[in-house]
C-alpha cells in the first residue's frame, strides 16, 4: 500500500512538473526561442534544418561564424606592412555600431593606416574565449599576423562553460583531471530532434534537467573556478606555443565592459593569470592589457555616461574610447619597437 502511494505521488508530481514546464518553461525559455526562430529561417529559405546550417557556417569545431572576416588594408604603401589580427566576439566585430566604420578594429586601422598597418578582423557574436582560441588555431595562419590581439569581455569568460549558445550547438572543452579533451559541437538537426522527443513523449523536464547538469559550469560558474582555472591555462599554453612558433608577440587584452555576472570578478582574476602565464613556452611574447584604468579617466574627462556606455554593447563612443587606448598600446609596444 505505501509503495502505491509512493508512486502514485511520484506520478502526480511528475504530471505536474511537467505540465509547468511545458505550458510555461518550455515556451519562454531561450532554448525554445532560438530553436524557433532557427527552425523559422530554415523554413523560409526552404531548406533542411542541416542544409540551413551549412548555409551560415555551423560546422562541428567551430560551433558557427567560419567564414566571418573582415580585412583592412593600409592607406600608405611602406615596404614594411606589418598585420595585427584581432579575435573576439560581437565587440570586437561591431555589434549595435556600423560594423566596419565604428568598431575599434576599424577605427585602430583608420589611426594607423598610414604607418602601414594591416587590421585583420576574426571576431564573431558570441564567442566565448574558447571559440576564439579555435577560430585562431584554424585560420589566422592564412594572414600571416605579425602581432595578434586576443579581446574579451568577463561574459566571454564562461561561455565555455556551455555547449548550447543563440540557439547553435559550440564545441567544449571538457577535462579528465589535468587533460583537456574538445567535444565537439552537436549536430543541430539532433539537438532539435532530442528535444521535440522530449517534448511529445511528456519527459521535456528531464530533458532540462540534464541540460542544465550538463552545463553546470556555465550556469553556477562560482562552484566550478577549477574547471575555469584548467581552462584558461590549456588555452594560455596554446596561445604561447603559437606565439613562440611563428615569433610573434600575443595581448591578451580585457576590452572595457560592465555586463557582469555572479563571479565574473573571481574569473576575471584568473584569467589575467591563466591567459598569460604559460608553462614550458620560454620564448613566447605574451602580456596582458586590461584597458578599464585607460578608458575611464577618458571617459570620465569627456563626460562620458560610463555606465550607460560601456553596459552589454558599447555605442561609437566607447569604441573610440578604446580603440585611443589601444590603439596607443599597438603603436608603442607592436609597432614601433617591431621597426
Amino acid at each position: 500500500m505505501w509503495l502505491a502511494m509512493f508512486l502514485l505521488m511520484a506520478l502526480l508530481a511528475h504530471v505536474i512538473i511537467e505540465s509547468t514546464v511545458q505550458l510555461i518553461l518550455a515556451n519562454h525559455s531561450g532554448i525554445w526561442r532560438y530553436l524557433s526562430e532557427f527552425r523559422n529561417n530554415a523554413q523560409k529559405d526552404g531548406l533542411s534544418l542541416d542544409q540551413y546550417g551549412k548555409k551560415v557556417g555551423l560546422d562541428a569545431y567551430h560551433g558557427w561564424g567560419k567564414a566571418d572576416v573582415r580585412v583592412y588594408e593600409p592607406s600608405s604603401n611602406l615596404d614594411n606592412i606589418k598585420t595585427i589580427l584581432f579575435v573576439g566576439d560581437s565587440v570586437t566585430a561591431g555589434h549595435d555600431v556600423k560594423a566596419g566604420e565604428e568598431d575599434y578594429p576599424a577605427r585602430i586601422s583608420a589611426m594607423l593606416g598610414d604607418k602601414g598597418v594591416r587590421v585583420v578582423n576574426l571576431a564573431v557574436r558570441g564567442y566565448g574565449v574558447d571559440q576564439m582560441w579555435l577560430k585562431l588555431l584554424t585560420t589566422a595562419g592564412k594572414y600571416h599576423p605579425d602581432a595578434i590581439v586576443f579581446a574579451y569581455i568577463p561574459h566571454d569568460l564562461i561561455r565555455p562553460g556551455n555547449d548550447f549558445n543563440f540557439g547553435l550547438p559550440k564545441p567544449r572543452f571538457r577535462f579528465s583531471g589535468s587533460h583537456g579533451k574538445l567535444a565537439l559541437a552537436e549536430d543541430i538537426a539532433e539537438f532539435n530532434q532530442g528535444y521535440d522527443d522530449a517534448r511529445s513523449s511528456f519527459r521535456l523536464s528531464w530533458w532540462f534537467i540534464s541540460y542544465y547538469w550538463k552545463n553546470k559550469e556555465y550556469y553556477v560558474p562560482a562552484l566550478f573556478t577549477d574547471y575555469y582555472t584548467r581552462l584558461y591555462r590549456l588555452i594560455g599554453d596554446g596561445l604561447a606555443q603559437l606565439s613562440q612558433e611563428w615569433k610573434i608577440p600575443v595581448v591578451v587584452v580585457k576590452l572595457t565592459n560592465i555586463d557582469d555576472f555572479k563571479g565574473s570578478g573571481k574569473l576575471v582574476q584568473l584569467a589575467a593569470s591563466g591567459l598569460v602565464h604559460p608553462t614550458g613556452w620560454q620564448s613566447a611574447k605574451l602580456s596582458y592589457l586590461d584597458l578599464d584604468p585607460c578608458v575611464k579617466p577618458k571617459a570620465l574627462a569627456q563626460q562620458v555616461d560610463f555606465d550607460k556606455e560601456f553596459y552589454h554593447h558599447p555605442g561609437p563612443v566607447g569604441h573610440t574610447l578604446m580603440a585611443e587606448c589601444l590603439g596607443d598600446y599597438i603603436d608603442s609596444k607592436l609597432i614601433s619597437q617591431g621597426r
